[in-house]
C-alpha cells in the first residue's frame, strides 16, 4: 500500500492546487491525476528488483552489478537516489511538460512555442513538483537503512532523512487521513455556499491533515531506525508495525485494512 499512499498524497496536494485556477471537470482532472503521476514517478527507482532487470535494464546499459545490489547501493540510478531529489522533481517535471508539449505538437493541437506553452500549463508543472515533494516528504521518516535516508539535495552525496519514526509499510493510519482530505476537498465545491471559499477550506483542511499525519508519525510506540537488517529484525519490525495500526485503528478496523491491503498484490 506504500506505493499507493504516495499516490493519493500527491493527489492531495493537486486538488487542493487546481482551486487556484480556474477549471473545467476535465482539467481538474488532469491536475490532480498529474499530482498523482508525481506523487508515485520517485519509486520508479525500485525498478531495479524487479525479476527481470539484469536481463533487460541491466543488459542493455552494461552493468556489471545485479539489480539487488543497484537497489541497495548508492548509484545514481539506485533506489532513495537521483530519483529521491529534489532537482529529479525539477528535472522530470520540465520532461513530463515536454512530453505532452511533443505530443500536441505532434497532433497539432498547439502551433505555440514550448516556453509560452509551458506559461500556459504551469499548474500541471506546479502540481507534479508538488506531488513528487509530498512523496519525498512521506520517505523522510521512514528507516534509513542501507542508504541513510534519500538523497534529497543531489547531486550532494549526502542522505536526508532515515529517522525511523513509521515503517516502511502497513501505515493505514496515513493512509486514511489523505484519503478523508481528498474526499472532502473534492465535496467543498459542491456545496455552492462554500465555492467561493475553497481555496481558503481546501488549503485548512490539507494543512490540517499535514499536522495530523505528523502527529501519528511522532505518536509510534516502537522504534523503527536500522541501518543493517537481518530476517529476524525485518519481521520483528514488521510485526510492531502491524500491532501499531491495531492499536490506533481497533482490531476491526485493523482487519479491513490488512485485508484490503493484501488484496492489492502491490509489493512496494
Amino acid at each position: 500500500m506504500d506505493i499507493l499512499t504516495h499516490a493519493l498524497s500527491g493527489a492531495a496536494v493537486a486538488t487542493c492546487a487546481s482551486t487556484f485556477v480556474k477549471t473545467t471537470p476535465l482539467r481538474k482532472v488532469k491536475i490532480i491525476l498529474t499530482g498523482t503521476i508525481g506523487g508515485m514517478l520517485p519509486d520508479i527507482d525500485a525498478i531495479s528488483m524487479w525479476s527481470r532487470f539484469d536481463a533487460t535494464f541491466g543488459k542493455l546499459f552494461g552493468l556489471s552489478d545485479t539489480g539487488k545490489v543497484v537497489y541497495s547501493s548508492k548509484f545514481w540510478y539506485s533506489h532513495h537516489a537521483f530519483f529521491h531529489s529534489l532537482s529529479a522533481s525539477i528535472i522530470l517535471g520540465i520532461l513530463f511538460i515536454l512530453c505532452i508539449y511533443l505530443i500536441r505538437k505532434s497532433l497539432k493541437k498547439t502551433d505555440k512555442h514550448f516556453a509560452g506553452f509551458m506559461k500556459d500549463h504551469a499548474i500541471y508543472f506546479i502540481t507534479f513538483v508538488l506531488g513528487f515533494w509530498a512523496h519525498l516528504a512521506g520517505d523522510l521518516p521512514t528507516p534509513a537503512s542501507a542508504w541513510g535516508g534519500i538523497a534529497l539535495w543531489w547531486p550532494g552525496e549526502n542522505y536526508t532523512g532515515g529517522y525511523g519514526k513509521i515503517w516502511w509499510w502497513n501505515n493505514y493510519d496515513i493512509f486514511l487521513l489523505i484519503i478523508c482530505c481528498i474526499i472532502i476537498n473534492l465535496t467543498v465545491p459542491v456545496f455552492k455556499v462554500l465555492r467561493n471559499k475553497s481555496k481558503i477550506i481546501n488549503s485548512i483542511i490539507l494543512s490540517l491533515t499535514f499536522i495530523l499525519i505528523l502527529i501519528q508519525i511522532n505518536s509510534r510506540q516502537y522504534d523503527y531506525a536500522y541501518t543493517k537488517s537481518t530476517a529476524a529484525t525485518y519481521a520483528e519490525m514488521e510485526r510492531n508495525s502491524k500491532k501499531e495500526q491495531e492499536r490506533i485503528l481497533g482490531k476491526h478496523f485493523y482487519k479491513l485494512m490488512d485485508k484490503f491491503d493484501s488484496s492489492l498484490k502491490i509489493y512496494f
